[in-house]
């Protein structure tokens, strides 16, 4: 027997008695119910290794409630139940949630929290550390279920019809308007309402969150029963929430409650096999645009993910199944993911089907990466994600060669590698416009940035203002590897954030482990000795290197490796930025090629530095 929240108070005063313990039992018996169908759907999840994330911890908050209220019903010296701890009892069951996410697909999460503000901020040279276990500025939003793959959150509202009517009483609501403006003042009484404002606080969790539907379910409520009740869910559907969170409302009467679930297989299947795999523990989804940052371009061409192919030389065969096996020595206690399965496993169905673009900055920094110290195989597919032609012109404003089709360039991509391309992976990338400090002024003043962008984007580097700032005004996902990068950002909002901002939505960044390194940055230490020829098995003259690797021999050695995990620059090899005492990429010069000022393949160095410094400058 389930009764309505809405007639608790009056069904209370009839529950005595036998009838009392009839309900008790009753509930007993579909709380085991539940708990034994929600085992199952962990099982699945485990099984199909999609955990839910939530669902362990539910399952064990369920079964000791369970076990208190049985326990308390076998002990004959314990007091009976009174028909109010009835119903807070019943509220602690989870049979109504569960009935409503058995009728959804693709369950991410439960019970999960959810921030609508950054941490307290901390010193700029306090890092990572310090930051991350620093409490919220504002109190998180509690979710019952996010489904969808994360698109859509589900939250239950208790409330009563007569809590709601005197809420909206104390604002002093004019319940028969005459006229417009009379009924405008009376939506905006409806707005300072405790029920309204709790509504708010969730859209702005998800606004924060980049989730862009928000179902509310009112068990309490009925429409047609009440005007007042039904003014308050129009001005909710109305109201609150916009063009980015739209807000659906169901009452006890609507479908969603009142429809019986479907059978458990299929409802189990839908919610755990029809789920994204890429959607993770942050509930991130990603735009059908998504802007690429350079960690992710370098990710999409490395050897180390596209593993050895038949058109490179031997020796550079050997040094990239070393390299393999190194990392999975290495790495092989943790849980990232292996190399050669990247871009199978994460990168390529994150990308697939979506339009890709960079900014022109990013670009830029990227084909000087390749050109500083990719392999030949490296650069080719460089060419294939960016191809030279794209942004080119002969200086008559007409492309110096005919851009090459989407499908050669996957043809091209596919020959360089071992790894299958998707025929809808959209290529080439797009290149976009930057957006500088001057940009972000303008954008805000139009409405595409918050009023915090201003601060952030002063605290950003020229490369990454012009990455994070184009996808958060063009409210495109931001891919990236780069954890560092990623860390900084979220340090800069805690900075600028400020309450009661209006519409402060961070930008949207979807960071995952890509190992976005060229080969050259984890090549084996003896990757000499690989070489075949004269070349291998000890030191050897430049000139006996294979034209494959000649770069590998540039003083450098950790370009492209970017910042530590904690946010702190480590080294100058991230737009030219680290610690003072580097006087070179990743590693000091020694004597002699300090005193000659450049070291083999010094020149090369020394361009990159000038523009480097001519980059910082402009």
């Amino acid at each position: 027997m389930s009764l309505p929240a809405s007639n608790s108070t009056d069904v209370g005063a009839e529950l005595e008695g036998p009838a009392l313990d009839e309900c008790i039992e009753s509930l007993i018996a579909r709380w085991q119910g539940c708990i034994d169908e929600l085992q199952r759907l962990e099982q699945a999840s485990e099984s199909a290794n999609r955990p839910v994330r939530g669902l362990k911890n539910l399952l064990r908050v369920q079964c000791r409630a369970l076990d208190k209220i049985v326990q308390k019903r076998q002990d004959p010296s314990a007091a009976a139940v009174s028909p109010a701890q009835y119903f807070g009892i019943r509220s602690c069951c989870w049979e109504d949630r569960w009935a409503v996410v058995k009728k959804c697909r693709g369950l991410v999460a439960i019970n999960k929290d959810f921030p609508r503000s950054p941490r307290l901020p901390v010193p700029p040279d306090a890092g990572w550390l310090a930051y991350k276990d620093q409490p919220f500025q504002e109190k998180t939003v509690a979710v019952d279920a996010v489904v969808d793959s994360g698109a859509t959150w589900i939250k239950f509202v208790s409330i009563s019809p007569k809590t709601l009517e005197y809420q909206v009483a104390a604002e002093g609501w004019a319940s028969e308007p005459d006229d417009d403006d009379d009924q405008a003042g009376g939506d905006e009484g409806l707005g300072h309402t405790e029920f309204a404002d709790t509504i708010r606080k969730i859209v702005l969790a998800a606004r924060w969150n980049h989730c862009h539907r928000l179902h509310l379910v009112l068990p309490g409520l009925r429409e047609g029963k009440s005007e007042t009740v039904d003014r308050m869910i129009q001005f909710v559907r109305r109201s609150i929430g916009g063009d980015d969170v739209s807000v659906e409302v169901s009452c006890a009467d609507s479908p969603l409650l009142t429809e019986l679930p479907p059978p458990l297989d299929h409802a189990i299947a839908a919610l755990i096999q029809d789920r994204d795999a890429l959607v993770g523990d942050d509930c991130g989804r990603l735009t059908e645009t998504v802007n690429l940052d350079p960690s992710a371009l370098v990710a999409l061409v490395t050897d180390l993910h596209h593993g050895p192919v038949p058109l490179q030389p031997e020796s550079q065969r050997r040094i990239i199944a070393q390299s393999l096996l190194d990392h999975e020595k290495t790495e092989g206690g943790n849980e990232l993911v292996a190399r050669q399965d990247i871009l199978a496993t994460v990168l390529y169905p994150a990308l697939r089907g979506r339009t890709l673009v960079c900014t022109r900055f990013a670009a830029a920094y990227f084909r000087k990466l390749i050109a500083a110290i990719a392999t030949h195989s490296e650069e080719v597919r460089a060419n294939c994600i960016l191809p030279p032609a794209c942004d080119g012109d002969d200086g008559n404003g007409m492309a110096s060669t005919p851009p090459p089709s989407p499908d050669a360039l996957r043809q091209t991509l596919q020959t360089w590698s071992t790894v299958p391309v998707p025929p809808d992976l959209r290529l080439p990338v797009q290149i976009v416009p930057d957006v500088d400090v001057a940009d972000v002024d303008r954008l805000v003043a139009a409405g595409r940035l918050p009023a915090m962008a201003r601060g952030v984007a002063r605290d950003l580097s020229r490369l990454n203002r012009s990455v994070y700032c184009h996808g958060w005004a063009a409210r495109q996902t931001t891919v990236t590897g780069h954890r560092g990068i990623e860390r900084q950002v979220r340090l800069a909002l805690a900075r600028h954030w400020t309450r009661g901002g209006g519409d402060e939505r961070p930008p949207d960044v979807w960071h995952r482990h890509l190992g976005g390194y060229l080969i050259h940055r984890d090549k084996p230490k003896d990757w000499r000795a690989l070489l075949i020829g004269p070349a291998g098995g000890g030191d050897c003259g430049e000139g006996e290197v294979p034209p494959e690797l000649v770069r590998w021999t540039n003083p450098w050695t950790t370009w492209g490796r970017g910042i530590s995990t904690y946010g702190v620059p480590d080294t100058k090899t991230w737009e030219g930025v680290g610690h003072e005492e580097k006087t070179s990429y990743g590693r000091r010069m020694d004597g002699r090629e300090e005193r000659a000022g450049t070291g083999r393949g010094g020149r090369q160095h020394e361009q990159v530095r000038d523009e480097e410094q001519e980059d910082e400058q402009s």
